[in-house]
């Protein structure tokens, strides 16, 4: 079992011996990004004869790469979650990171998510070993979001985007207050939007190319409205979490169907509380959540449904060192999760009420073996340290459980360079989401039918999958980090990634003769044989392989002047091998030859951020290497189908027009105050559509300029203010 290396190390640390002298921290400069004042300095603070030299909100391991508040301005975001978003992307991250606020873990990050981005006096990007540290996966990366200490803003937006081609149109409003008085925090706001159909007349190619489409939409409309409240609270030693966030929307589309216009309507409600104390309890750093959330969905149209949700998790986790290494205290992480759900569907003919339990548990070890700047006897390998992980997962209303082992490996033999791995394992039924989240049709989509040599339109079957099995998983993961080095804080990184499944979840592949032998049920033919739908929910694959080669830049441009200057950001991916197996017995997918759907290779983005002034340029370009997707498993063919390379670039412009305003009476920063930012954005800038022939050059049907993106170039326009 993956518990047993948990618990005897775990038994053998608890009877180590602790020592009671008085100790002091010291810091190793510079890579801290902390002072490096003699103890005698009057910043100094001295707490039971421990001696701490820092800086405010530093997490407990030195940052790999810090964003100040000029790089994080330059980064164009309007709240803390779009600049989250913004670094993921630029460091290449295929997860979302594990955030700390102020160095500390957070019951519920989402709390600070709505804040304006010049609440940020700086953004810590940690190295990979601080994902043991804290508890977490050795394959996450964490981000500590330093917030000053007093802060006061009410921001708004108006934001109109049409594209160039015209036919459909968006509107969205944002109004919110934000508060930060030391640990107490306040955030509420208000979000609308209105979209307005495109449809397939608006396109004369699409018309052109599917007769007998007219009044079908392209794009569906829709309009939504999202109400959020947020606090966090000091209760003396403890601090508190309230949150809560409400929503509705109303989408419209419509399709044909047997010759006539179908309009079918969707519409989701739904709330989500969120609550939470944190505090220490017998040496242990503790974190108790709670979620509460409930929906009502309804469709009627092209099927009449609707579905109820509710459900409630509860997560408490203790983090403390157990023990004093030379290298490092051993720190340990433990967890459990509750999460119980009830769905009820109702789709006119058949009720349906189901209900799930769940209960996780996890361990964590991050235990330090070496230190860079270990002085005495002892080895010196430079930064060393090891992660020991274990789950185990219990269905409480059926027979199902799943465990897990995670083993992660950091290495630093010097400051500027970083070796990473980690290897992990683990079984499991599928969650409560996957198999119960309600069934429903979504927007018509373009598929090609390689048995009629045609493509058709038809409404994608969405939702969870009820039948979906247990999967078992491993993953393997290699990473090499360098930097930053001269006055551009040049960093690099490469790394290597392979996944492996059996039985594991994935959407189906795209629709080809082997793909629908091998799931004839999750494609639906009339008497005639044309394809009239396509169930796109969940399946278990029999087994699936993926290697990837990744590598990544970044740089800081200096200004010249006293600004951030500009940051470049490059990432590339190179899938060395993706095969997989539909079903037993059935013959090994090659997807990069082509075989099952085919997949690009290769995927490459640059990003640049910088301004001059009050001016601000954010510029980014995407690119894919060009693919086959094959007919027949093994062999090219002149029926198969040749993607071509695409590229995109985006551009934003903005421009800031400052005003001076009196200072807050009660201290608070409300810098930026009557300030207008304007912003010109234009995605897909030089009106990039996806492109295919056949195997010998003939034209795709269901290929044309509007079939795979009907939007092309977008602008959108933005006006937002602080008051």
């Amino acid at each position: 079992m993956p518990w047993s290396p948990l618990i005897v190390a775990v038994s053998s640390l608890l009877g180590a011996p602790q020592s009671d002298a008085p100790a002091v921290a010291v810091v190793d400069p510079p890579s801290l990004a902390l002072t490096s004042q003699s103890l005698d300095d009057p910043d100094a603070v001295k707490v039971d004869d421990v001696f701490v030299i820092g800086r405010r909100g530093a997490a407990r391991v030195p940052p790999e790469i810090e964003l100040g508040e000029g790089e994080i301005d330059n980064l164009g975001a309007y709240d803390i979650g779009e600049v989250i978003a913004r670094i993921s992307g630029n460091l290449g991250l295929d997860r979302p990171p594990v955030l700390l606020i102020n160095g500390r873990a957070v019951v519920n990050p989402g709390d600070f998510m709505g804040f304006p981005p010049d609440a940020l006096v700086r953004v810590e990007v940690l190295p990979q070993q601080a994902a043991a540290i804290y508890g977490e996966e050795p394959s996450s990366r964490v981000l500590n979001l330093v917030l000053k200490p007093e802060f006061r803003s009410r921001d708004a937006f108006l934001r109109a985007a049409r594209p160039t081609a015209g036919g459909t149109s968006s509107l969205a409003a944002d109004g919110r207050q934000s508060e930060i008085h030391g640990n107490d925090t306040r955030q509420y706001g208000v979000q609308v939007s209105s979209d307005t159909a495109l449809r397939a007349e608006e396109r004369p190619g699409y018309i052109r190319d599917h007769p007998g489409s007219a009044g079908q939409t392209l794009r569906p409309a829709g309009e939504g409205v999202i109400a959020n409240f947020s606090m966090t609270r000091s209760l003396g030693e403890w601090s508190s979490s309230l949150g809560a966030t409400g929503r509705a929307s109303t989408d419209r589309f419509a399709s044909v169907i047997d010759g006539r216009v179908v309009e079918t309507r969707s519409q989701t409600q739904s709330l989500s509380l969120t609550g939470g104390l944190s505090g220490d309890v017998l040496g242990w750093s503790t974190r108790l959540g709670l979620m509460g959330y409930a929906s009502n969905v309804s469709q009627e149209g092209a099927s009449d449904t609707r579905s109820r949700i509710f459900s409630m998790t509860a997560d408490l986790t203790g983090n403390r060192p157990l023990r004093d290494l030379s290298a490092g205290p051993v720190m340990a992480t433990l967890g459990a999760r509750y999460a119980g759900s009830r769905s009820d569907n109702d789709t006119g003919s058949v009720d349906m009420r189901r209900t799930a339990q769940a209960l996780d548990l996890r361990g964590n070890l991050a235990l330090p073996l070496s230190r860079l700047t270990q002085d005495g006897p002892g080895l010196r390998w430079g930064d060393l340290s090891m992660m020991l992980g274990a789950t185990r997962t219990g269905l409480l209303d059926a027979a199902g459980q799943g465990e897990g082992l995670d083993i992660g490996l950091n290495w630093a033999p010097m400051r500027k360079l970083r070796f990473n791995g980690q290897w992990s394992s683990s079984t499991g039924s599928p969650s409560a989401t996957l198999r119960y989240n309600p069934i429903y049709y979504g927007p018509p989509t373009v598929v090609f039918d390689f048995r009629n040599g045609e493509s058709v339109t038809v409404l994608p079957l969405l939702g969870g999958n009820p039948d979906l099995q247990p999967q078992t998983s491993r993953t393997l993961s290699l990473s090499a980090s360098a930097g930053p080095f001269t006055l551009w804080s040049v960093q690099g990184r490469v790394g290597f990634h392979r996944a492996s499944s059996i039985n594991g979840y994935g959407a189906p592949p795209e629709l080809t003769p082997a793909v629908e032998a091998a799931f004839p049920e999750r494609f639906i033919r009339n008497a005639s044989g044309r394809l009239i739908g396509v169930d796109q929910r969940m399946i278990n694959l029999d087994s699936a392989t993926v290697e990837t080669l990744s590598s990544g830049l970044n740089l800081s441009i200096p200004s010249g002047q006293n600004g951030p200057g500009w940051q470049v950001s490059v990432n590339h991916s190179w899938q060395l091998s993706n095969v997989v197996v539909l079903r037993p017995g059935l013959p090994e997918l090659d997807r990069l030859a082509g075989d099952g759907g085919g997949t690009p290779r290769q995927q490459a983005s640059v990003q640049v951020d910088g301004r001059l002034g009050n001016w601000g340029l954010n510029a980014g370009a995407r690119w894919q290497s060009a693919f086959r997707i094959r007919r027949d498993i093994g062999m090219d063919g002149p029926n198969d189908i040749e993607r071509s390379a695409f590229a995109a670039v985006d551009l934003k412009i903005s421009y800031l027009f400052e005003r001076t305003a009196p200072a807050a009476q009660d201290g608070a920063s409300s810098s930026g105050d009557g300030d207008i930012r304007v912003e010109l954005q234009i995605d897909n800038l030089f009106d990039a559509r996806p492109e295919a022939t056949r195997g010998d050059g003939r034209p795709v049907p269901g290929y044309g300029r509007d079939d795979q993106d009907p939007l092309g170039r977008v602008v959108r326009l933005t006006l937002s203010r602080r008051f």
